[in-house]
């Protein structure tokens, strides 16, 4: 084996060793290489080495072999014959490295040598190994002294090898050496096993440790070893005690004695417990409970053990529920730890309960299960370890055994008074009512004769009596058989019913089921007298309509609601032959005219209802009436077959002569028929024989008006407009393919179709009156060139006008409603023709009172059968347009008959449409729904010709049905329009959209009018916008007003607030019982007051349902209530107060005991449901506070029908449909009722709330709240916001308890983020919790209660992280809870209802569970984890249940709370700015808009229209000053316009704000591009706030200064000009160059530039500033004569001697009032100017009474001021009396 492993490390000598000493002898011998090297590794056992082998020349001769030198140990041995050198004892490297042998060869007396090196080759033999298996040294904690430096140096090891095995490596391993790439603690030299510490050491936990264990390795590279190190650490008292609980709760009874124990706390503290003192705790209290009384301290501490103690006797839980100590825990070194112990006193049953009042007095109704709550017994007991029993005292009174008391499931301090047995008012015995006592017990039942746990109160009960029992026929079903000619008014039966309600003694009135007869539906066949009961036949009987009629009797009594039982009457009728025979086939008949002499034309059946098997039919005799007229008589003839029609008998018609269509299109030929009773029945009936056409008339010149309505948006994409058949009068009309057509002179963008006379226009054709001329020849005739006129009057209308045109369903053709009746000269204007299309326009323009284009008929569409809602035919349906009249649909319904009459044609529908559900045809706009259809335009026009007039207009498209989503309106959002802005609003473009300037007393983005009072009785005229204000003459009929109807979907809701004094009112109708209006729509739904609860009536078609709450209090108390209506799953729930138990709009008070809404409300008091089958569907207006007008089809089982309800004398507010609040002003049709409620208007009843206050609460209790983002006196002063930063959080402790049943937040925020919490409110532990936050960019609000699942509602459709600032609120009622951002409307408002009987109340804890921005999650000491972060964002003006509370770092506390932990916020809400290193293309610049940016000219600017320059933009064109202000326009960063850039010009203005501000007037700039003047009694920015009436003049100090000191100024420019007059005077006197009569004179052309100062002015005079006026008034100051006693101060100029160079004078003054609306074009000429004067020019100066001339001194050059004017006299004129100073001083 070792001749294996070592021959290949046998190398020739020659080749590697590069020092070779040959030791080869003679030629004898020779070996085979002169050396040999051989490498044995260490430690090899016995083994052959090599073998040499010589060459002898002598063949034959033996070679012997021996070492000569090398061996002296002894460890080779070589053989002498074979040469094989062996190994005899293994070799050691560390010993020796190589050895040196020499071997010789002998061969006789021949030798020769060789070199054998053998080298040991190492083996690593020797593992390291350390001299000690333990190092320990000790450092000090914490110590970072000289880092990294070497702690151990002891820690070498040693290794047995040489050479490379002998080269040690260190490694280390352990505590603080990490594999993740954290830096580590220690380190050891690599070569020399030094440990270094690198990074300072903690001995103390969490992350320390008193011993750090390390393991040092050392190894050769295979062989290894290893030492552990142990790093003791010397402590360092670094650590402050902690307690591991940072609150404590512990439970103590209140009747437990001093020194009791309360509970042991136990502080850790982490330093070495033997070093010293460090981890020694000793505890103390630093914040204790003081006794009130006594002043005294509650609780102790033993400093030692942590032990706390009472330190005062017998607490008390009805006083103190909860104490909250702070424990300190000190060590050694005087550190410090705090922790915070709650007690919370457990209770003793040691107060006795008392009921809340000793008597209860009941009134109660009838007919109560054992089920049902009578009365809630509340009982007061400040303890809550009660264990409430009740009992009805046994014989304590009358009916004592009738009533039990249960306690409440949850314990609750009250007891449910219920019936054992059902109370029946019928019972005498129960009619006397019932008295008794009941008791309660505090301790169980157990316990009753512990009186001082007993308490006892009396129960005074009397039953009400219901209306529980239906009238009781004696008979209640009746059969008669009669014949159908029984005499009308025949007595058929009576009905006998009593009512055993209120003793028998109770009315029953009696009355007819329209639903029960089939076969009277047409017309009412029998009537039962109300009072009787007797049936009478009123309306005949007839057989062939109805063989059998089922009369269906009601017995109603008087209840309310009224009870109702039913009898049936059946009536079979038998026949009499009362009907003569028909004409059954054919009724019509053809024959072409100048045809055949005598022809026949048809062959005539009869038919006969009566019941032929008793005679009454055939056979039938037929014959010619002798009574036809001549023309009939002498061209048809008859003859009667008896034999025809299998013997029943038909008549032949023939023709006598050749007939003429041109005499009459149609014979009506009059047959007398009779049938074969006894007697017989004959009668007339008319065949009608059309005579068909040929042509063979000459034809007429005729005129032709066509009116044309193209859609802007449809463009070329209609193609060809179709204009109907050019028109020439014709008697024969079917001989179009006998003419040609062509035009006399044609004209472009319209074509014409010479064979068929089809006339089309090009689409693009402009607006205009075409008159068109064609030939028409038809040479059958031999006519030529016959002159046929068309006029073509083209309107191109916008597709908002279209979509908002309302359908009209007329009982005509299309053909009839267009055609004209006129002669030409009359045609000329559509609205002069006598079409019904005319007559209908004209009519409705009447009843609107707007000009001639606000009405257009821009459509009509023939219907087809099924098309219309009523099914009988011709109908057309007409597309009426409107220009801003609101609600136009429901003043053309209102006034349906009236219309109907004018046009003599009845309307059908109006606003009512059928659904197409297969709509699939392309339309453009399907964004408007009609009668819950989809709307839109089709890509066609509808053509309708009649011959001498043809009206074109777009096709208008019904699609499927819109369900919900009709209750979206279709509006323009970017361009404003007359509907955009309601009830006086002014429309505003702005580059972002449009805004409305709205009004005072209006709301929201849209300026709508949010409640309105209705005056009961007293009615008025119907108004609309633009007519009376919606009315307020007298009227005898109540008041009403309607808004858009509820939508049919299959969830919808309805909620309102009502304000009435009076307990019966009609709240809310829809449905069909508008007098003679006839709908499909069958559905009705009457909300009303009765007795003032809510009364609901719904009628769905299945019959009635009817819901009413027999609520505790009720709402006819002048204070506001809300009723909420909600379909859901086809169950329908009314909603009183969301269960509130009052006024939603109370006073919001701080709760004074600490149960309050301790219980659920009543749900049986507040809620009510019932299930009407399927989903409301309501076609006509919802109509609110009272009915337009009631019909006789009343349904009377639900009030007679002679009685209207009553409507509502109160108020209406806050109406939503779906979400969508309604607006209830101006712009809807109404009578008896007026916008508003004056009864709940702060202003109204004298209280002024300020610029930024809100009125709030019900009349007696008006208060002022403050908007959002403002606070203090008249809330006047603005609050300040705070930013929050990353991992930032606010938590709140509140002194105030909010209710458990009912919480609001209101806050004010902005931020660009989409995620973060911005408010959470809880309770204690976190159980229950009601939060605000932004999810994914959405607004949500989410609520939690511990025995429901999460609910939320968010705001998806609303871009609210936009960096503006929004205000949010959002209110809780239980599990009910609303969301509003900004103004509510549309996507800004959310809500869920889903009042449940579970879990509703949320007791926020005040001290841990408000929190403002993120919640922080104290993971460990100085960790925090903040979720839900709310960073880079901003909250302002917060407030939980109406009361401020604060935000810190600006506010710290309020009364209501303060901050007691914050971090992460600051101050403010600033950002860095936008704009930096951000470059805008020419002419735009940056604009920052709070963390973002945009390019643009900015506010007051825009860009030209070539884009080049950014310009002024006049914004005075908006007239956006109400109430009469004034509007100036300024460029942008001016605080005047340019005009009254002079001094003293500004000086003037100045005053006249001053004075503005003394008249009750408000200047104020509201804009960087205008400012509003208003006049006196209004204030506001844009003169919108009515000013409250105040005759003491109140001003700031600072004005009053201001006042003063211009005062003194004038005073002294007036003594100057006296004086300098004076010294004129003085001077002419002296004959010091008077000047003469030329250059006297004043002048109005020009005056030397150079002698412009040689004369003094002889005349100096102020006047005031009159600028234009706005919205048809002048400025306030103009109109009080109080303003100064002089008027004028103007300067009358001389002209003196001519010289070169000649300036423009200023005119004479010109006075001239602006009256009417003058505003517009007179904005648009200052605008001009101030352009001009911006470019240099100047023309047409104004007049010299206008400030504006001080804008323009010299000739256009730039205005200069009044000392420079004064110096450039150069000396020439003599000032006295310091008047240049004066000067001076007005400049500065």
């Amino acid at each position: 084996m070792a001749v294996n492993v070592l021959v290949p490390l046998l190398i020739p000598l020659g080749e590697q060793l590069s020092n070779v000493t040959q030791l080869v002898g003679g030629d004898p011998v020779e070996f085979e290489q002169p050396e040999y090297l051989v490498e044995v590794p260490e430690n090899t056992v016995r083994d052959h080495l090599l073998r040499l082998n010589a060459r002898v020349q002598t063949p034959g001769e033996p070679v012997v072999y021996s070492l000569t030198d090398g061996n002296d140990e002894g460890p080779f041995s070589l053989d002498a014959n074979n040469g094989r050198l062996s190994l005899l004892e293994p070799l050691d490297y560390e010993e020796k490295q190589q050895y040196d042998l020499t071997v010789e060869a002998r061969a006789g007396e021949a030798r020769s040598e060789a070199r054998i090196v053998v080298r040991v080759v190492d083996q690593n033999d020797h593992a390291p190994s350390f001299l000690r298996a333990v190092h320990e040294t000790q450092i000090t904690e914490e110590d970072d002294r000289h880092l990294p430096k070497v702690i151990l140096k002891q820690v070498v090891a040693v290794d047995g090898d040489a050479g490379r095995y002998g080269r040690l490596t260190y490694t280390i391993v352990g505590d603080g050496i990490f594999n993740n790439g954290s830096r580590p603690c220690f380190s050891v030299d690599p070569s020399s096993g030094n440990v270094l510490l690198l990074r300072p050491l903690d001995r103390d936990p969490p992350n320390g440790r008193p011993q750090w264990r390390l393991r040092v390795g050392a190894t050769d590279g295979e062989l290894a070893a290893h030492t552990d190190v142990r790093v003791n650490l010397k402590d360092v008292n670094d650590n402050a005690p902690f307690f591991p609980e940072t609150i404590v709760t512990a439970f103590v009874s209140e009747d437990t004695p001093k020194g009791s124990s309360v509970v042991q706390v136990r502080a850790i503290d982490n330093d070495d417990p033997l070093e010293a003192d460090n981890a020694k705790v000793t505890y103390s209290l630093e914040k204790n409970a003081v006794d009130e009384s006594s002043g005294k301290a509650i609780f102790d501490i033993d400093s030692q053990l942590g032990l706390i103690t009472t330190a005062i006797c017998c607490l008390d839980r009805e006083k103190t529920q909860r104490y909250t100590i702070q424990v300190v825990a000190t060590d050694g070194g005087g550190l410090k730890g705090t922790g915070t112990v709650v007690v919370e006193m457990e209770d003793v049953n040691d107060v006795p309960p008392r009921f809340l009042r000793p008597e209860w007095t009941l009134d109660v109704p009838e007919s109560r299960d054992s089920n049902h709550v009578l009365a809630t017994l509340t009982v007061v007991d400040p303890d809550v370890s009660n264990n409430f029993s009740f009992r009805v005292v046994p014989g304590s009174g009358r009916g004592w055994q009738m009533f039990q008391v249960i306690g409440l499931e949850n314990g609750a301090p009250a007891g449910s008074l219920r019936a054992v047995e059902p109370l029946d008012y019928e019972d005498p015995d129960h009619r006397r009512g019932f008295h008794f006592r009941v008791q309660v017990t505090d301790a169980g039942d157990v316990s009753w004769r512990d009186s001082h746990h007993v308490d006892e109160a009396w129960v005074k009960l009397r039953l009400l009596d219901l209306n529980d029992n239906d009238p009781v026929f004696s008979e209640d079903h009746a059969h008669l058989t009669l014949p159908e000619d029984t005499p009308i008014g025949s007595l058929l039966t009576t009905f006998t019913a009593l009512d055993p309600d209120g003793g028998g003694e109770g009315s029953v009135r009696y009355s007819i089921a329209g639903a029960g007869d089939p076969g009277g539906r047409r017309r009412q066949q029998f009537e039962v007298e109300g009072g009787s009961g007797a049936v009478r036949l009123v309306g005949g009987l007839d057989r062939e309509a109805a063989a059998a009629h089922t009369v269906l009797v009601w017995a109603v009594d008087d209840g309310l609601p009224p009870r109702t039982a039913t009898a049936t009457l059946t009536v079979n009728v038998t026949d009499v032959n009362d009907n003569p025979p028909f004409l059954a086939w054919p009724r019509e008949a053809r024959v072409v005219e100048e045809g055949q002499a005598r022809e026949e034309v048809a062959r005539v059946r009869l038919g006969d209802p009566d019941d032929w098997r008793r005679g009454h039919g055939p056979p039938f005799t037929l014959a010619l009436d002798p009574r036809a007229p001549p023309h009939v008589a002498n061209s048809i003839t008859v003859i009667h077959d008896k034999r025809g029609d299998g013997g029943r008998g038909v008549g032949v018609v023939w023709t006598r002569t050749a007939l003429d269509r041109e005499e009459h299109h149609a014979l009506l030929v009059p047959l007398v028929v009779a049938d074969a009773g006894r007697p017989p029945l004959s009668t007339t009936v008319t065949l009608t024989l059309h005579v068909d056409d040929i042509n063979d008339n000459p034809m007429e010149p005729a005129s032709k008006v066509v009116t044309v309505h193209t859609l802007q948006e449809l463009g070329t994409a209609v193609g060809q407009v179709p204009l109907g058949r050019v028109y020439v009068k014709d008697p024969d009309d079917w001989d179009t393919d006998s003419k040609t057509f062509a035009w006399r002179s044609q004209q472009p963008s319209f074509f014409l179709n010479h064979s068929t006379g089809d006339l089309t226009m090009a689409p693009s054709t402009p607006d205009g009156r075409y008159e068109l001329g064609f030939k028409v020849t038809d040479a059958s005739q031999g006519q030529y060139d016959v002159e046929a006129n068309v006029t073509v009057m083209v309107k191109c209308l916008a597709l908002r006008e279209v979509m908002d045109a309302t359908p009209l369903t007329l009982e005509a053709d299309s053909f009839r409603v267009v055609q004209q009746e006129q002669q030409e000269e009359q045609l000329m204007e559509q609205e002069r023709g006598t079409s019904i299309l005319s007559k209908l326009v004209a009519a409705v323009r009447t009843w609107t009172g707007v000009h001639s284009e606000g009405v257009r008929a821009v459509s009509v569409q023939p219907l087809e059968d099924g098309d219309s809602v009523s099914q009988s035919s011709p109908a057309s349906r007409v597309w009426l347009s409107s220009a801003g009249i609101a609600n136009f649909d429901h003043l053309l319904l209102y006034r349906k008959h009236e219309l109907s009459q004018a046009i003599g044609v009845d309307i059908r529908e109006v606003g009512v449409v059928k659904c197409e559900e297969t709509a699939h045809e392309s339309a453009q706009g399907w964004g408007r729904c009609v009668a819950g259809c989809w709307v839109g335009v089709g890509e066609s026009l509808a053509l309708v010709d009649a011959n001498t007039s043809a009206l074109v207009g777009p096709t208008v498209k019904l699609g499927s049905r819109c369900g919900c989503a009709g209750s979206i309106a279709y509006r323009d959002h970017t361009t404003c329009t007359p509907h955009t802005c309601l009830n006086g609003g002014r429309c505003v473009p702005t580059p972002t959209g449009i805004r409305c300037i709205c009004p005072y007393g209006t709301w929201g983005s849209r300026c709508k009018v949010v409640a309105r009072q209705f005056e009961g009785g007293v009615g008025g005229q119907v108004g609309v916008a633009g007519e009376d204000g919606g009315g307020t003459a007298a009227s005898p009929v109540g008041g009403w007003a309607w808004v858009p109807p509820i939508p049919p979907c299959d969830e919808a809701q309805v909620s309102l607030e009502v304000l009435t004094r009076s307990g019966t009112a009609t709240l809310l109708y829809s449905g069909p019982e508008l007098q003679g209006l006839e709908s499909a729509v069958r559905d009705l739904l009457l909300l009303e007051l009765r007795q003032g609860r809510p009364y609901l009536l719904l009628d769905l078609g299945a019959g009635p349902v009817t819901l009413a709450l027999n609520a505790s209090y009720s709402l006819a108390d002048d204070m506001w209530h809300r009723i909420d209506l909600i379909w859901r799953d086809e169950l329908v729930e009314m909603i009183v107060d969301l269960c509130t138990g009052g006024s939603i709009d109370g006073p919001s008070t701080p709760p004074t005991t600490t149960h309050v809404h301790a219980t659920l409300p009543d749900a049986s008091t507040c809620r009510v449901s019932a299930n009407v089958g399927r989903v409301l569907k309501m076609g006509g207006p919802l109509q609110v506070g009272g009915m337009a007008t009631w019909s006789s089809a009343r349904p009377s089982h639900e009030r007679p029908a002679s009685s209207s309800p009553p409507s509502l004398r109160g108020c209406i507010r806050n109406l939503r449909v779906n979400g969508q609040l309604m607006d209830l002003g101006l712009n809807i049709l109404s009578q008896g009722s007026s916008p508003g409620c004056p009864a709940s208007d702060c202003l109204a009843n004298g209280l002024n709330c300020g610029v930024h206050g809100r009125c709030q609460g019900s009349p007696g209790g008006l208060r002022c709240e403050c908007q959002p983002g403002w606070g203090g006196g008249q809330c006047a002063t603005p609050t300040t916001p705070t930013n929050f930063l990353l991992n930032s959080y606010v938590k709140l402790a509140l002194s105030f308890t909010p209710l458990a049943y009912t919480t609001s937040l209101t806050l004010r925020f902005r931020t660009r983020r989409g995620r973060g919490q911005l408010v959470l409110v809880s309770s204690q532990h976190g159980r229950d919790s009601w939060s605000l936050q932004l999810v994914e960019g959405h607004l949500c609000a989410i609520l939690h209660l511990h025995s429901r699942s999460h609910d939320s509602i968010c705001l998806p459709s609303a871009t609210l992280t936009d960096g503006r600032w929004h205000s949010l609120s959002a209110t809780r009622f239980g599990s009910a809870f609303f969301l509003t951002v900004d103004d509510g409307e549309g996507d800004l408002y959310n809500a869920s209802l889903a009042l449940e009987e579970s879990h509703q109340l949320l007791k926020v804890d005040k001290q841990e569970g408000v929190h403002v921005g993120g919640k922080p999650e104290f993971l460990e000491v100085g960790v925090i984890k903040i979720h839900h972060d709310y960073f880079h964002g901003c909250i302002d003006d917060l407030r939980i249940s109406g009361r401020s509370v604060p935000l810190p770092p600006t506010v710290n506390s309020t009364v209501w709370g303060q901050a007691s932990v914050f971090q992460g916020v600051e101050s403010g809400c600033g950002a860095p700015p936008a704009c930096a290193n951000v470059s805008c293309r020419t002419p735009l610049t940056c604009l920052d808009t709070w963390k973002s940016y945009q390019c643009g000219c900015g506010e007051g600017r825009v860009a030209s229209s070539t884009g080049s320059t950014c310009e002024d933009q006049d914004e005075c064109v908006w007239r956006p000053c109400l109430n009469g202000g004034t509007c100036f326009n300024s460029q942008p960063g001016e605080s005047l316009p340019p005009y009254y850039a002079g001094p003293l010009q500004a000086t003037l203005l100045t005053l006249a704000r001053l004075w503005s501000l003394t008249s009750a007037g408000l200047f104020r700039a509201i804009h960087t591009g205008y400012e509003c003047v208003c006049p006196a009694g209004f204030s506001g920015q844009h003169c919108h706030l009515p000013d409250v009436g105040e005759t003491s003049l109140k001003l700031p100090l600072g004005v009053l200064v201001t006042i003063v000191v211009w005062c003194t100024v004038l005073l002294l420019l007036l003594c100057a000009f006296l004086l300098h007059q004076h010294h004129r005077r003085s001077t002419l006197r002296r004959g010091g160059g008077a000047p003469g009569k030329d250059s006297s004179a004043p002048s109005k052309e020009t005056v030397s530039s150079a002698g412009a100062c040689g004369r003094t002015p002889n005349l100096l005079e102020l006047q005031l500033l009159k600028p234009p006026g706005a919205n048809g008034t002048q400025p306030s100051w103009t109109k009080n004569p109080n303003i100064a006693d002089v008027d004028v101060l103007q300067v009358e100029v001389a002209s003196l001697t001519s010289s070169p160079g000649r300036v423009q004078g200023m005119p004479l003054p010109h006075h001239q009032q602006q009256k009417g609306e003058g505003q517009d074009s007179e904005t648009r000429e200052l605008s001009e100017r101030k352009r001009r004067t911006s470019r240099g020019h100047v023309d047409n100066p104004p007049a010299g009474d206008d400030l504006r001339n001080y804008a323009y001194e010299g000739e256009g050059s730039s205005p200069g001021s009044l000392s420079s004017c004064l110096e450039s006299c150069s000396g020439s004129a003599k000032f006295l009396g310091g008047f240049r100073d004066v000067a001076q001083i007005v400049e500065s």
